[in-house]
């Protein structure tokens, strides 16, 4: 049976919220795609989501926090004010920063070779969502995992096609704003240049690698790094 769609009515936002405290899996806005979002910190919600997307075990789900600032709880970094510019100029909104994670994130489906990807969303509907939850949520597109390329966004229409049997219910009121992809932005390989080599070098196209390109360029990074370095 095909999960329900919600309008995001403060009601239905606190039963989808319910939702995934119980353990469920939603659909929920993002400031991209509709995605697969859920509880964390729950082993069978998380396996559920793979499961439901068919989704490779090697590849982690993204962890989001409603309070930019809480990425130090999830994230760690050598030079945090690297962290801080980025989050100060594109948070909330879809860049996913990739860090090395701290021992709060101990699942194996959040963390890969010691580093977690963490964003931080604008949807409107969504952070009420993550209000109600009242902690970090993980999500992925709500898709087939391979079926679908950056360009092509997840509306309801393809979630349900793709997902609509297998999760607890659907919430509109997204995607909002764009039709790309997020952002992925590592900030790890260049902390681990400074350990060996000990150059901190102060080029901001240096510092990240884009290992995916969404709404924001690189050059739009770099730029809010360079603010840093002057």
């Amino acid at each position: 049976m095909t999960a329900p769609v919600l309008e995001p009515t403060a009601g239905n936002v606190r039963r989808a919220a319910e939702r995934i405290r119980e353990g469920g899996v939603v659909v929920a806005p993002s400031d991209t795609n509709l995605a697969l979002t859920l509880d964390p910190w729950n082993p069978e919600a998380v396996h559920r989501a793979y499961e439901i997307k068919d989704r490779p075990a090697h590849k982690p789900l993204t962890l989001f926090v409603r309070n930019p600032a809480d990425w130090r709880q999830f994230g760690t970094h050598d030079r945090p004010e690297i962290v801080d510019a980025l989050v100060g100029t594109f948070w909330p909104g879809p860049l996913n920063l990739v860090l090395r994670s701290t021992e709060r994130v101990t699942s194996d489906r959040l963390r890969r070779d010691g580093t977690v990807s963490i964003g931080c969303l604008s949807n409107p509907t969504w952070r009420d969502l993550a209000a109600a939850v009242d902690g970090p949520l993980a999500m992925t597109s709500a898709n087939l995992s391979g079926t679908v390329d950056d360009d092509t966004l997840v509306d309801i229409d393809l979630a349900r096609e793709h997902v609509g049997n297998d999760v607890d219910c659907i919430l509109a009121g997204g995607p909002q704003g764009t039709s790309r992809a997020s952002t992925i932005v590592d900030l790890t390989v260049a902390e681990e240049e400074r350990a060996v080599t000990g150059d901190d070098h102060r080029d901001p196209s240096a510092l990240f690698e884009v290992l995916r390109r969404g709404d924001l360029s690189a050059a739009e990074v770099a730029a809010a790094l360079a603010s840093e370095e002057s």
